[in-house]
């Protein structure tokens, strides 16, 4: 995380705009339920025309802003993930200039292709999944939960207890895959290091008519990296 926040800096009014347009859309999106319920109440109570217009005219507000904010989000958020992985990429082929022929023997070239190229795109989809997807569970959980209470302080109650269950196993299913993804990585490495193997040495192998043994360690390495990334 420490290292993310490193790469994230340089580009903190980018960061801190995502974040704005975020929670503006969310909090948009629960207002207009919000409205759209107040509507269905002042219809049913036999509320005037003028009454009803109003409160139509601020729900359709409120989705155009949401909208708006939800689009220059997303776009916000690929721009802040690509600059990122830019700089990524920039700081590790730099760092690679500077390593010795020993370090390059004791990383290997597969597990460096790797470094550059599968984990930087990765840690871009982390980035981008996080923002999108984890970041407005806290933002939904106030803002939801101020509505609630607003309209009923027993059902508030209720949607602050489901909350939290939900909260323990999201932290436990967290807690577990966690080992299984650093696991992911050596298995990656593992596979990508047979298949760079069988890639250089074809000929070598056609040779001591080795393609048998090849194919079985290749398929060992694949089977490995599925089972684990399924699970």
């Amino acid at each position: 995380m420490k290292l993310m926040l490193r790469f994230i800096k340089p580009h903190w009014k980018l960061c801190g705009a995502t974040i704005l347009l975020l929670i503006v859309d969310v909090t948009g999106t629960l207002f207009i339920s919000t409205l759209a319920a107040e509507m269905l109440n002042l219809g049913t109570s036999g509320a005037s025309l003028e009454t009803l217009l109003r409160t139509g005219a601020a729900m359709a507000a409120v989705s155009i802003a949401s909208s708006v904010c939800a689009i220059l989000g997303g776009y916000a958020c690929a721009a802040l993930s690509a600059k990122v992985g830019k700089d990524m990429r920039v700081a590790i082929y730099e760092k690679s200039l500077k390593l010795s022929v020993y370090d390059f023997r004791q990383f290997g070239t597969a597990s460096i292709t790797t470094r550059t190229v599968s984990d930087i795109t990765t840690i871009q989809f982390a980035l981008t999944s996080f923002i999108q997807m984890v970041l407005p569970v806290p933002v939904i959980f106030v803002v939801a939960l101020a509505l609630a209470f607003s309209l009923d302080v027993e059902m508030g109650f209720i949607l602050l207890g489901v909350v939290a269950v939900v909260f323990v196993l999201a932290l436990f299913i967290m807690r577990s895959a966690s080992p299984l993804f650093k696991q992911l990585q050596k298995l990656l490495d593992r596979m990508t290091t047979i298949l760079l193997e069988n890639i250089t040495g074809v000929r070598v192998v056609r040779a001591f008519n080795s393609e048998g043994r090849e194919e079985q360690r290749m398929g060992k390495a694949f089977s490995n990296y599925a089972h684990t990334s399924i699970k």
